[in-house]
């Protein structure tokens, strides 16, 4: 049975200003999810009466991003009939957990940390507050972390939706063992935390050197000047212990007998000029699992929510329609 809780036993945080596209009507809160460290959680008023709101959606971002990113997205979603809560990841954007040797450089060892902190954000906060049903909608990273948060905390969600997972990386097998000996090496030298010089993202300075995750320059341009505008969000990096962490995790997951576990209905939204993560594992998960169902999307890169606008809305009425299918509406 969910425990009751109000949402004044929460201290409110505050959503990012100056944005081109402001943030929909809606409240901001950290919430606890260890001692020291408080994920960001924005909650978001279905625009439509109770009766008529189609359920919950939890939306996650990827790599490197953080909640006022997809405003837009929120925005969409709230129109389409949805109540709306969005989880900022552990380490980014202004939730906690940063560390203390280099703020721009993502790190903590355990990459299935942010499962835990989902799994207590959705019990402890989400669903007293918000009524089921409950669909997952997340990107890139985010996308692992719910595939992964499905199985080992079964009952989060009746359905996922997401873009572009990240399932596998484009990387070389050789390349990822390597990096695995030298991190294991780093490790016990105590150097687990340093920045992984192969992975850097081009946002040393706090901008990308150019737009490699949406065939939209607007967007992309709309999104750099956040990080302009409030550099303490930027990642410029990701630590050796952090990437091996990920490349575990992905490697977890990419099996039968873990999804094989899956018991809910996941789409995926599949970028045609995908530079990023590998479709080709995006593929073969779709084919260990009989759960799992994807759509390529022509003439789009990465960052799907970030896309032209007919293949945003094609992508958003593609979810739409996969979780009205769900709850049968």
């Amino acid at each position: 049975m969910t425990k009751k809780v109000s949402e004044s036993q929460f201290p409110r945080s505050v959503f990012l200003e100056g944005q081109d596209v402001p943030m929909p009507s809606g409240i901001c809160y950290l919430i606890p999810v260890e001692a020291d460290v408080s994920l960001r959680v924005g909650l978001f008023e279905s625009l439509v009466s109770p009766e008529k709101t189609k359920g919950t959606i939890v939306l996650s971002h990827g790599y490197a991003e953080y909640m006022e990113k997809y405003a837009e997205t929120i925005s969409d979603f709230l129109n389409m009939g949805y109540r709306v809560a969005m989880v900022e990841w552990r380490s980014h954007g202004c939730s906690g957990g940063r560390s203390d040797i280099r703020r721009d450089v993502l790190h903590f060892t355990d990459f299935d940390k942010n499962i835990s902190d989902l799994n207590s954000v959705m019990r402890d906060f989400i669903m007293p507050l918000f009524p089921p049903p409950y669909f997952g909608v997340s990107h890139s990273m985010g996308g692992q972390i719910n595939l992964r948060a499905c199985v080992l905390h079964q009952g989060l969600f009746h359905a996922l939706a997401l873009s572009a997972p990240m399932i596998g990386l484009k990387e070389h097998p050789f390349q990822l063992l390597l990096l695995k000996g030298v991190t294991r090496i780093y490790e016990l030298l105590g150097l687990g935390h340093l920045k992984l010089k192969s992975a850097a993202t081009d946002r040393a300075t706090g901008r990308s050197s150019y737009n490699r995750v949406t065939m939209d320059d607007s967007r992309f341009e709309r999104n750099e000047r956040i990080v302009d505008r409030h550099p303490h969000v930027n990642i410029a990096y990701k630590s050796h212990s952090w990437s091996v962490g990920a490349v575990n995790a992905m490697q977890n997951t990419l099996t039968k007998n873990f999804l094989s576990r899956l018991d809910i209905p996941v789409f995926i939204g599949i970028a045609e000029d995908e530079r990023l993560v590998a479709n080709e594992a995006i593929f073969k998960a779709m084919a260990l699992s009989d759960d799992i169902d994807g759509k390529l999307y022509p003439e789009t890169r990465h960052e799907l929510f970030m896309e032209t606008d007919t293949s945003r809305q094609a992508f958003l009425k593609d979810i739409d329609n996969h979780f009205m299918k769900i709850s049968g509406v």
